[in-house]
């Protein structure tokens, strides 16, 4: 199982600490958004951030080769919670992997907080946002909010969503 390892920050003081882990095992990603930047580490091995916010991958397909434009979804679940929530996501109805310009999808579980994240990675921006006017999107988000849905009980806090272009890859 592949672990990342994300630190957050500047553009610039990621950029130095890429640079520094240059020779390490794995593959860095960084990833530039509206208010942070992020640099993820995929390696088999431990963290090599001092402060880094660990996850194992519970599902992968695609990755961020061609990927300009990523999403992160930031899911906040109970422990309680975490075998049904990982149960509905891998058996999801959207398969948004399949959809124009979808490059891959990773499902993220914490190692030690309390937050999922559900990444998409995008060609670009335009294909994110097609997918979000599509009957597959609808489709995929219909028991939201009903009884056919997740129970609410099992989230700490309201999922919220930030994206990110690729800057930049090494490894």
């Amino acid at each position: 199982m592949m672990n990342y390892h994300l630190a957050y920050g500047t553009t610039d003081y990621l950029e130095s600490l890429m640079e520094k882990h240059k020779d390490e095992d794995g593959s860095f990603y960084l990833l530039e958004g509206a208010e942070d930047s992020v640099l993820i580490h995929k390696t088999s091995g431990e963290s090599l951030f001092e402060t880094a916010n660990s996850y194992e991958a519970i599902e992968e397909t695609g990755g961020f080769d061609g990927a300009g434009f990523i999403v992160f979804n930031n899911i906040p679940v109970s422990s309680e919670g975490r075998p049904v929530f990982e149960d509905r996501f891998k058996q999801r109805a959207g398969l948004v992997e399949h959809e124009p310009g979808c490059v891959g999808i990773l499902i993220l579980r914490p190692k030690d907080k309390e937050t999922y994240i559900v990444s998409s990675m995008w060609k670009d921006e335009r294909d994110f946002e097609n997918w979000k006017e599509s009957s597959s999107y609808e489709k995929a988000h219909k028991d939201r909010g009903t009884s056919e849905g997740l129970s609410q009980t099992i989230f700490t806090g309201k999922p919220y969503i930030k994206s990110y272009h690729l800057q930049h890859q090494m490894g």
